[in-house]
């Protein structure tokens, strides 16, 4: 009759078999023996089974038997810790939500307004070409051009031989003052003084201010 321990070591037995009898689905095994490069002829010699039972159970036409099938299942779970399903199997499923292109139609029909949008920019750039007076424009510039030739002053009679002048004197003591645009003047003034208050108060130069707060520019003298 067996001993206790003799039963306990047959119990162990038979549940290690148990576990080790659950194999994984034909395809699983199939793609097992590929990823660690056998063929099924070397499986079936170590099995001692003939290829043709291992293209069998790698197709699930038949299932192995004992002793067959604990073996099997102990090659297919050390090919599987080495060997492990690709994770790319797992993200596959993971582009399954295309719920989330369901959630975007709701704002997708907002982003239809927003691509109008950029029309109404289009058709703001059209009045662009109303840029078109501006040429007209320059041609009363062009009239303006003409005087502006001859002392600038023309627009403002204060100013009216121009901003600056050359003042020069001759051996005989004879001073007179070039203007802009071949204008000459003749300078009454003898000396320093005479001169600033002959620019200040007859010779009508300088130079109206521009815009806004300021004052006239004061004449130059070279």
């Amino acid at each position: 009759m067996s001993t206790e321990n003799e039963l306990f070591s047959a119990v162990d037995a038979l549940l290690e078999q148990v576990a080790r009898d659950d194999l994984p689905v034909p395809a699983e095994r199939r793609r097992l023996r590929e990823a660690a490069g056998l063929s099924q002829a070397q499986i079936a010699a170590a099995l001692e089974a003939r290829r043709e039972a291992v293209g069998n159970w790698e197709t699930g036409k038949t299932e192995p038997r004992p002793p067959k099938r604990a073996a099997y299942a102990r090659l297919l779970e050390g090919l599987a810790q080495r060997f492990p399903a690709p994770a790319s199997d797992a993200p596959a499923v993971a582009p399954t939500p295309p719920v989330v292109p369901e959630a975007f139609t709701g704002p997708a029909s907002v982003s239809a307004p927003a691509a109008e949008a950029p029309t109404a920019p289009a058709a703001a750039v059209r009045p662009v070409p109303a840029a078109k007076p501006a040429a007209s424009s320059r041609r009363p510039g062009a009239k303006k051009a003409a005087p502006a030739n001859t002392p600038a002053g023309g627009a403002d009679p204060r100013f009216e031989n121009g901003p600056l002048v050359v003042v020069d004197a001759d051996t005989n003591g004879t001073v007179v003052a070039y203007c802009t645009g071949g204008l000459i003047l003749d300078v009454p003034a003898k000396s320093l003084p005479s001169l600033v208050d002959w620019t200040l108060r007859e010779a009508k130069l300088g130079q109206p201010k521009l815009s806004g707060p300021g004052r006239p520019a004061d004449p130059l003298l070279v």
